[in-house]
């Protein structure tokens, strides 16, 4: 089974709403479709300017890869639909990435 990892920019937060909480409701939305295999938060230069950024790595099903790169692409969705509905922004949008890892390196792939 291939690893994903989803790298979601947090622009705008509703009050009372924290990034750490984001990042749990985000893990839970995903683990309902895919094992979470690790959270992590970061921070990236992205043109010259730090975005936070919430980061998931997952596990599709075996399958072909366009059949498993098209379940990471709906599980990025899920993820940012339940991301909005809780109170995030999710911004810039040049600073999505999502990966597919193979032999310990993560290489982008579309996700629009």
């Amino acid at each position: 089974m291939p690893s994903y990892r989803l790298h979601v920019p947090l622009g705008a937060l509703r009050p009372g709403v924290h990034p750490p909480d984001l990042l749990d409701q985000a893990a839970l939305a995903l683990g309902s479709r895919h094992v979470v295999e690790r959270t992590d938060v970061e921070a990236p230069l992205v043109h010259g300017r730090r975005v936070g950024r919430i980061v998931l790595r997952f596990l599709v099903e075996d399958g072909s890869r366009e059949e498993q790169d098209e379940q990471a692409r709906a599980a990025l969705a899920a993820v940012l639909e339940h991301l909005e509905v809780s109170g995030a922004e999710v911004a810039p949008l040049d600073a999505l990435l999502l990966t597919r890892g193979a032999h310990g390196r993560f290489t982008p792939i579309p996700w629009g």
